[in-house]
């Protein structure tokens, strides 16, 4: 239980409250049509601070020294939330599959009967079932936004992948484990005919993985999770202290099983309420890691250095598109020169 407690608290870190939350106090900064009030910040340095305090690595001094860093973008960071809504709006943008999927993982995850047990502990504890929601739909939609704009313009390359691999090798010594990738499809809340539709494109992606078809290509183009992005590939999941690599008995029988190259038959998962098919990339008895495992690790960590500069740039651009305006006594530590004031600016966008 404690441990759901954490979890929820650092969910609702980056939560944003609905206008009809609010109540009306001292103004910080309007993003378009939108305000940011004063007591939002507040809030956000009353989470900064707990969950620095649950930290227990950091003595007090760095404790302090974290929190006085981190709240210096908090405005920016509230600021650059609004932006990424409104333009996941703008663009037709949807999460709420999303949404329903993860909460229905959180009650999973905590063996919970039904999704009314897992709201009464919540209100027990202080925490706001909507403003989970709203958490878990800000960063789907932020991650669809930037891949859009930002992630899927940058190309690394297999060879730039090979010399930072080689230059950290030391960085990949793991316990054994498997590396797998998956093609999913989600099925809940369908009606009968709309099931049957997605059963057949599980059968034709079975279908072309028997003849021959890049498991990959196949994933980037049906699968509905956000690995398809990737090529299907879920990463590297080491041996726990029981042996297991999966969650589930069922799920560890079905990989122990595999070969190396090897998928699965379409698979039911009515945890997460899908239809995949799963392929065991690499099996890893200890040591350092293959090259061929550890490249979606180097992929990740070559797409974030590239990407912060560029996102940040996206979300001044942003800025100047739109109408922002810093009240005084609050700074707007993301943008380009000085806040933008209402003289200075376009009108709201509607």
């Amino acid at each position: 239980m404690k441990r759901f407690a954490a979890a929820m608290a650092l969910t609702i870190i980056v939560s944003v409250p609905t206008f009809a939350q609010k109540v009306v106090t001292q103004i910080a900064a309007k993003v378009n049509k939108d305000i940011i009030l004063a007591s939002e910040l507040k809030r956000a340095e009353e989470d900064i601070r707990n969950e620095l305090v649950e930290n227990k690595k950091l003595s007090g001094p760095q404790r302090l020294q974290a929190f006085e860093e981190r709240s210096k973008d908090i405005l920016r960071d509230l600021i650059d939330k609004y932006l990424i809504l409104q333009e996941a709006a703008d663009l037709g943008m949807d999460a709420n599959l999303e949404v329903l999927k993860q909460v229905e993982q959180l009650r999973i995850d905590n063996n919970f009967p039904n999704q009314e047990a897992v709201e009464a502990v919540m209100f027990k504890q202080g925490i706001s079932i909507e403003e989970v929601k709203d958490s878990i739909r800000y960063r789907n939609l932020r991650s669809q936004v930037i891949h859009r704009e930002v992630t899927s313009r940058i190309v690394i390359t297999t060879e730039e992948s090979r010399v930072y691999y080689e230059a950290h090798k030391q960085d990949f010594d793991r316990p054994p484990g498997v590396s797998l990738a998956m093609i999913a499809v989600s099925t809940e809340g369908l009606s009968a005919t709309e099931l049957e539709a997605k059963k057949k494109i599980m059968d034709d992606v079975q279908a072309a993985l028997k003849k021959g078809d890049e498991f990959g290509e196949l994933a980037s183009k049906h699968s509905e999770d956000p690995s398809g992005l990737n090529g299907g590939e879920l990463g590297f999941f080491e041996r726990d202290p029981d042996g297991n690599y999966m969650a589930t008995p069922e799920m560890e029988e079905i990989v122990r099983k595999l070969a190396r190259g090897q998928t699965t038959e379409i698979l039911t998962n009515p945890q997460n309420q899908t239809l995949m098919i799963l392929k065991l990339l690499d099996r890893h008895e200890g040591g350092i890691l293959s090259f061929e495992i550890a490249k979606n690790d180097i992929f990740n960590v070559l797409m974030d250095q590239r990407a912060e500069p560029k996102v940040r740039g996206y979300l001044t651009k942003l800025r100047a598109q739109g109408y922002v305006e810093v009240y005084p006594g609050f700074v707007d530590s993301g943008a380009s020169t000085k806040p933008i004031r209402a003289s200075d600016a376009a009108p709201p966008k509607e």
